[in-house]
């Protein structure tokens, strides 16, 4: 157990909130905790998986998504560094298991904090505490969001909106995804993103490729996510 002075100031760095508040008794917690490494592509949990600790992420992301009966998925948010998985807070307060399944989407290196752990952090610091309020506020109005989308929004306006999204953070480059990867990222079938893929194609919006979509026009992608 305990971790080192790195990760500690590792800590700091990606969660400035627990930095402002690490007091000695908030020290003495975290070094209680321990290091977890973990592979890229591992099934972290599973519905109903029960949840014994909280991971404070610095390395790497975590996919938290949800299975249909059918088997189709949805991804319900992304962990990265700087972020917690509300759905392990939740877990952990309620005793209850996992809602919904999440995976390593690549090497992953964290802090695990117990049960224990965390209720000592909590009750010792009420920055600290504010600061949990503050994480679980912020996902519930991105999981209303989500759930709004879903409801209201037809798929040709998610699938363009999710399509501008991921051009902004590649720079414009090709996406190297697959439909089906968008078909989970959305919770549809790939049937259906390889039909609404090819109407955007034909609208001069991007060009298809064998698991690459290229930027044609990004202010017909725009003007197609407004009028979809």
């Amino acid at each position: 157990m305990g971790i080192s002075l790195n990760l500690l100031n590792q800590l700091k760095e990606h969660y400035p909130e627990i930095g402002a508040v690490l007091d000695n008794d908030l020290k003495n917690i975290f070094k209680l905790s321990r290091e977890i490494v973990v592979p890229r592509g591992v099934q972290l949990f599973r519905e109903s998986d029960p949840c014994q600790m909280i991971m404070w992420l610095l390395e790497g992301t975590v996919r938290v998504f949800k299975h249909s009966p059918e088997g189709r998925e949805i991804t319900l948010y992304r962990v990265h560094p700087g972020d917690l998985c509300v759905l392990s807070l939740q877990c952990l307060f309620t005793k209850q298991g996992f809602p919904a399944e999440a995976q390593s989407e690549e090497q992953i290196i964290g802090i695990a904090l117990t049960r224990e752990a965390l209720d000592a952090a909590i009750d010792h610091s009420p920055p600290f505490r504010r600061y949990i309020l503050s994480l679980l506020s912020r996902r519930m109005s991105e999981m209303i969001g989500l759930i709004s989308a879903i409801s209201f929004n037809k798929l040709d306006l998610r699938l363009a909106c999710l399509l501008g999204q991921l051009f902004e953070r590649s720079g414009g480059t090709p996406l190297k995804i697959t439909h089906i990867q968008i078909a989970r990222e959305l919770g549809t079938t790939r049937e259906m993103v390889s039909r609404i893929l090819k109407e955007f194609e034909n609208k001069g919006c991007i060009r298809l490729r064998r698991g690459e979509i290229h930027l044609v026009s990004e202010e017909e992608l725009q003007w197609f996510s407004r009028s979809a």
